[in-house]
C-alpha cells in the first residue's frame, strides 16, 4: 500500500491582514455552508438521451448549447459511460447537484454529440475522503477524482486508485485545458516520482487572489466611537467594549467551531522563517502542536475564551448545531465568513433583519493590523494560496475510452463559451450584461436554469478555480454580492491590490508539498488529529495559570504519538530534494523591502 503525500495549502487566501480573531490564521470559524449530507452511494445516473440518429425536436437546452464537434472533437463509435464527482454541500438554496438543468444541459450537448453518458456522483463536501472511500469500497469508482488537498490526492495515488498518464497524449486530446492550466511547467510542478498523475486546474493570481471573505460589523466601531484597530490589544478591547455596550445581546460575538488539523500558528512563527521549521510544521493535514509558536497561538485562544468572546461549548458548534449563521443574521455576531458569490442569501437575510447595519471586509488597507506585533514578529506574513486549483486524477480502473472521454469532457468544459454558459446561465434569466459586457447576476431568479453553489462552481472548477470576467477588477465586481444595500466591490479590489503587494514582497507563501510519500503522516494522522482536538479544546478552556503546564504535557504526548517521526521524515525528504522550497525573502536569503511602506504604516 502506497502512502499519503504531504498536504499543500488549499485554503483560499483571505488576505494576510486577517485579524487575530482568526487566531493568526485559523481560530475564527467561518460560517460553513458545507453542512453534512447523505453519502454518495445509491445515486442515480444522469444520462444522455439515446443518440441513434433519431430526428428530434431541438430542446431548450440544446438551443443554448455548444457542440463539441465544433471544437474538432469526434464522437465515440460505442457509447462510453463516465462518472464525474460533484461536491454536494447539502444546501437547500441550490438545485440537486446530480440532476438539474446544467447536468441535463451537459448531457444534451456534450454527451449526446459525443456518444458519452455523463453520470454525476455527489461527494459530501464535509467528508470528501469518506464519500470517495464509500465509492471505492462498493466498486463504484468515479472516472475522475477531484480534490483541493494535496495529501488526499496523493493518498489516492499511493493507494493505487489513480493511474499515471502520458502527458503528450493528454495534451493532444485536451490542448486548451493543458495551456489554460499553465502548461508543462504546472504539470511538472506536481509530478510524482512514478510519473504524471494529476492534471492541476488553473488558479488565477494564486498568490494574491481568493474568493473567501470575512465581513465584520463596521457600524459597531462607529457607534462606539472607536477607530479601527491597528494592534491586537486594540482589537481585543474593541470586542470587549461591544459586549459591554450590549451590541451582541448577550451572545458571544466571535463565531468559533471545533478545532481541526488545519489550525496553524500564523504570525507567531518567526521571521524570517526557518526553512526547516517551515518544512516540518506547515500544512493543513496535521496541526503542529509541539511547535513553539503554537503555544502562543493557543494562549490567545485561551485569553479570548476566558474573556467570553466565544461560546462555552464551541466544540459542539458544527453541522446542524452551528448557530453562527443565525447569530450573524440576527445581528449578534461580530463577523461572518463565506465564499464570495453574486448570490449570498445569508447576507441578504442579515440586511433584512438589520436594515441600518454597515459591514466591512476584513483584510483591506484600512482594517486591522497585518500580523505584526511588538515582541512577536517583525513582519506580518502568512500563507498564500495553492499554485494549482483543484487536482484532477484519473481512475486506475478506467478503460482507454473512458479516460479519453474524461479528457474530452475536460477540454470541452475549458472552452471559453462553455465556461461562460456554465458560470452565468441563460442571458435574460440568470444575468444581464453591463456596458462593459460583464455579466451581472439576477440573484432573485428561481426558474429552471437557477445556478448551483457559487454560480455552478462545483462543475466548472474542473477547468479553473476562479471565474474570470475581463480584468481581475472586473472579476471581483462579478464576485461581489448583489442585491444588498452595500456594494463591496471597491473593498474587494483594494484588498486584492494590497495582497498583490504582499505577494511581490515575498511575505505570503504556500506550504511545502512533497513529491515522495511521507508514510508517517498516513500512519499517525488519525490519532494525532484526535489528540490535537482534545488538546486544543482543553487548552482553550483551562484557567490561564494552568495553560503552560497543560501545553507541555500535551506537546510531549503529541511527539510520542508519532509527530516526532513525521518531523524527521519531512525533513529528510526536504534534504533529499523531494520537497518544495521556501521563497528567498521568507527564508531570509534576500532582504525584505516593502514595495510601498506608505500603505502599511506598521512596517519597520
Amino acid at each position: 500500500m502506497r502512502k499519503m503525500c504531504k498536504k499543500i495549502i488549499t485554503l483560499i487566501l483571505v488576505l494576510v491582514l486577517t485579524a487575530s480573531m482568526a487566531a493568526c490564521g485559523n481560530s475564527e470559524k467561518k460560517v460553513d455552508t458545507d453542512s453534512t449530507s447523505e453519502g454518495a452511494n445509491g445515486t442515480e445516473a444522469t444520462t444522455a438521451p439515446e443518440s441513434e440518429g433519431k430526428e428530434t425536436e431541438e430542446s431548450n437546452l440544446s438551443k443554448s448549447g455548444f457542440n463539441p464537434l465544433d471544437y474538432g472533437m469526434k464522437p465515440f463509435e460505442d457509447t462510453v459511460h463516465i462518472k464525474i464527482p460533484v461536491f454536494d454541500r447539502a444546501l437547500d438554496t441550490v438545485p440537486i447537484v446530480n440532476d438539474n438543468y446544467y447536468t441535463k444541459w451537459i448531457n444534451d450537448n456534450f454527451g449526446k454529440n459525443m456518444n458519452v453518458e455523463v453520470e454525476f456522483i455527489p461527494i459530501t463536501r464535509t467528508d470528501t475522503m469518506g464519500a470517495y472511500n464509500l465509492l471505492l469500497a462498493s466498486d463504484n469508482w468515479p472516472t475522475i477524482f477531484m480534490e483541493y488537498d494535496w495529501d488526499k490526492v496523493c493518498q489516492w495515488s499511493y493507494d493505487g486508485a489513480l493511474s499515471t498518464f502520458d502527458i503528450n497524449e493528454f495534451k493532444s486530446i485536451a490542448p486548451v485545458w493543458f495551456e489554460k492550466a499553465g502548461g508543462q511547467e504546472m504539470f511538472d510542478m506536481f509530478k510524482l516520482k512514478d510519473g504524471y498523475t494529476f492534471a492541476p486546474a488553473l488558479r488565477p493570481e494564486w498568490k494574491a487572489f481568493g474568493t473567501f471573505a470575512m465581513f465584520y460589523r463596521k457600524d459597531w466601531y462607529e457607534k462606539a466611537g472607536l477607530e479601527l484597530p491597528k494592534t491586537y490589544d486594540e482589537y481585543f478591547n474593541a470586542i470587549k467594549t461591544f459586549i459591554e455596550l450590549g451590541y451582541t445581546n448577550g451572545v458571544p460575538p466571535i463565531g468559533k467551531g471545533p478545532y481541526s488539523s488545519n489550525f496553524q500558528p500564523g504570525a507567531f512563527a518567526e521571521w524570517p522563517r526557518n526553512e526547516e521549521d517551515w518544512v516540518m510544521h506547515s500544512g493543513v493535514s496535521i496541526a503542529p502542536l509541539p511547535y513553539e509558536p503554537m503555544r502562543e497561538a493557543l494562549r490567545r485562544q485561551n485569553k479570548e475564551y476566558n474573556a467570553g468572546f466565544v461560546s462555552k461549548e464551541f466544540e459542539l458548534n458544527t453541522g446542524t448545531n452551528n448557530a453562527d449563521t443565525a447569530n450573524f443574521i440576527n445581528g449578534n455576531l461580530f463577523a461572518y465568513g463565506n465564499w464570495l458569490s453574486a448570490d449570498m442569501p445569508d447576507l441578504r437575510a442579515f440586511y433584512e433583519k438589520n436594515p441600518d447595519a454597515k459591514l466591512g471586509i476584513l483584510g483591506n488597507t484600512t482594517v486591522y493590523y497585518n500580523g505584526y506585533e511588538e515582541g512577536v514578529t517583525e513582519v506580518g506574513h502568512g500563507r498564500s494560496g495553492n499554485p494549482a486549483g483543484i487536482f484532477v486524477g484519473f481512475s486506475s480502473k478506467a478503460s482507454a475510452d473512458e479516460l479519453k472521454a474524461a479528457w474530452l469532457y475536460m477540454e470541452w468544459m475549458a472552452q471559453p463559451d462553455v465556461l461562460f454558459f456554465m458560470q452565468n446561465g441563460v442571458e435574460g434569466e440568470n444575468y444581464t450584461l453591463n456596458d462593459k459586457g460583464i455579466p451581472i447576476q439576477n440573484v432573485d431568479y428561481e426558474g429552471e436554469s437557477k445556478l448551483g453553489f457559487a454560480t455552478n462552481k462545483d462543475y466548472w472548477c474542473i477547468a479553473v478555480e476562479i471565474r474570470q470576467d475581463g480584468t481581475m477588477e472586473d472579476t471581483l465586481a462579478s464576485l461581489a454580492p448583489q442585491g444588498l444595500p452595500q456594494d463591496f466591490t471597491q473593498e474587494l479590489i483594494d484588498g486584492f491590490h494590497l495582497s498583490q503587494m504582499y505577494a511581490a514582497d515575498g511575505i505570503i507563501y504556500p506550504d511545502p508539498f512533497f513529491s515522495t510519500p511521507i508514510e508517517s503522516v498516513n500512519a499517525y494522522a488519525g490519532d494525532l488529529n484526535s489528540l490535537f482536538i482534545e488538546a486544543a479544546t482543553n487548552l482553550t478552556k483551562c484557567k490561564p495559570e494552568e495553560f503552560d503546564a497543560l501545553y507541555d504535557k500535551y506537546a510531549a504526548q503529541y511527539l510520542d504519538a508519532g509527530y516526532k517521526e513525521i518531523m524527521e521524515e519531512r525533513l529528510q525528504a526536504f534534504k533529499d530534494g523531494n520537497c518544495s522550497k521556501l521563497s528567498d525573502i521568507a527564508a531570509g536569503r534576500k532582504p525584505f523591502v516593502p514595495s510601498d511602506p506608505s500603505k502599511i504604516a506598521i512596517y519597520k
